[in-house]
């Protein structure tokens, strides 16, 4: 079977897909975006890759229908499967092609149809004409049910899942001595991008209050985005230079350190998906800090970690405060959070659901 799997992105969540899919098909990477493709990708086996910066940078469909075309009709997919509804999944509704799987990533569902009339239209042009949905959690689908008009049927739910064979409990002192962490600090970790959406200046202002009277905490931030330069000048200009380590990215075979050697991970977005970096952090039994995003909550409650509301920085610091002072609580909720990965968030398992999908749409 031939797939031409498409995506606005070449980050590591289509890596995850990617990795899979060359395994069992003859597949064909179409990259509409102005970003490179992570080096992850490009070492694939068995890939073939067209990778075309749109000429307008967030809209392929303006300016690459007739490439997307040309594609199609070389390539000869037997299934389309689209990742980004708005951006890249129009490319596949206009071009008329059948099967069509469209993949929405989260933002593109939740929010982004609310910033503007013509993106609406586009996702509800994408909805209507695309033979199937996969999306990553009941609440997406509900979403799609209620305002898109999509009969229950059409939509599989599951999350994408992470490799458990990396994302491992493993030694906390041996992790932190791997990254020259002190080893009895109090560890915090974000691991989103610094983008409106998920939250940093609310978590930013609960950590300055938080670590003020503190002397053994940290808060590692493996991430980058247009906020970058507002979160550095917020760590200079309140003096945790000391306090707070601005990482960056890094590589998918890194994160397990940094995840083991953690204490709790801290996610305060205002809207969500099914996390990747939450499930990798369950798996490797950190505690969690997360918001009452409703996708979020189908994998957090009260037995494995703290819902705080969402847009409150006085939430984030109580609930800091609080693995602080009991921090076999962490480890408590860690352990819960290893059992839930293994049952539900295993990429091996969940990736066989994508495979039925496949067949089911292409007999």
């Amino acid at each position: 079977m031939k797939v031409l799997y498409v995506s606005s992105n070449g980050g590591i969540h289509d890596y995850r897909f990617l990795k899979k899919l060359v395994n069992d098909y003859e597949v064909l990477f179409l990259h509409y975006a102005a970003g490179e493709i992570i080096d992850e990708i490009d070492k694939l086996d068995n890939l073939q890759i067209i990778s075309k910066r749109p000429a307008f940078r967030s809209m392929p469909l303006i300016s690459e229908r007739a490439h997307f075309r040309n594609v199609v009709k070389e390539f000869k997919p037997d299934i389309i499967h689209t990742g980004y509804v708005w951006q890249v999944g129009i490319l596949a509704a206009n071009s008329g092609f059948h099967p069509h799987l469209s993949m929405p990533w989260g933002s593109d569902i939740l929010t982004e149809p609310d910033k503007s009339y013509f993106r609406r239209k586009l996702v509800q042009k994408v909805m209507e004409t695309c033979d199937h949905v996969q999306c990553d959690a009941e609440f997406v689908k509900q979403k799609i049910i209620r305002d898109y008009n999509q009969p229950e049927e059409n939509i599989t739910v599951f999350p994408w899942g992470i490799d458990l064979e990396l994302f491992s409990r493993s030694d906390k002192a041996a992790a932190r001595s791997s990254l020259k962490l002190e080893g009895d600090k109090f560890v915090i970790l974000f691991n989103r991008y610094f983008e409106p959406v998920y939250g940093v200046n609310y978590l930013l202002d609960a950590y300055r209050e938080f670590a003020s009277d503190k002397d053994d905490v940290m808060m590692l931030m493996l991430s980058d985005g247009t906020g970058k330069n507002d979160v550095l000048k917020f760590i200079t200009e309140k003096g945790l230079d000391e306090k707070i380590q601005l990482i960056g990215r890094v590589p998918n075979h890194e994160l397990p350190a940094f995840l083991n050697a953690a204490d709790v991970y801290v996610s305060p977005s205002l809207s969500d998906g099914t996390s990747l970096s939450l499930l990798e952090a369950m798996a490797c039994g950190t505690g969690l800090i997360v918001t009452d995003v409703p996708a979020i909550m189908e994998w957090v409650n009260n037995e494995n970690g703290m819902i705080v509301e969402k847009g409150s920085a006085a939430g984030i610091k109580a609930a800091l405060e609080e693995y602080y002072i009991n921090r076999e609580l962490a480890n408590t909720h860690g352990a819960r959070n290893i059992q839930i990965a293994k049952e539900h968030a295993d990429w091996n398992k969940n990736y066989l659901k994508l495979k039925e999908i496949y067949a089911k749409l292409t007999k």
